[in-house]
């Protein structure tokens, strides 16, 4: 038996926690306080720019958000090396 096919028995029920974040942004108390209906906030993404794919709260790969069979689907673009990893952390994106 191949070790991925180990892997697929032993670890196959396992859960993780998935989430693909659009943009991030920290903000401050007195800002978040004069928050009302309507404000809009700008994060540090553009339109178009890939999201960010999150795996227990790590990112794992960028993607491109989709409608499919009307509801929001992602499309996996990039999977994520150690130097982008590295970049991404260097930039402040993930602490």
């Amino acid at each position: 038996m191949k070790d991925t096919q180990i892997a697929k028995q032993e670890f196959g029920e396992v859960l993780f926690d998935i989430k693909v974040e659009l943009g991030r942004k920290l903000v401050k108390v007195r800002d978040l306080l004069g928050w009302e209906k309507g404000t809009i906030l700008k994060f540090n993404k553009t339109s178009g720019e890939p999201v960010d794919f999150l795996v227990n709260g790590k990112p794992l790969a960028l993607g491109e958000i989709m409608v499919l069979d009307d509801k929001f689907a992602m499309r996996i673009t990039e999977i994520l090396d150690k130097e982008k990893l590295t970049e991404m952390y260097k930039n402040g994106m993930y602490r």
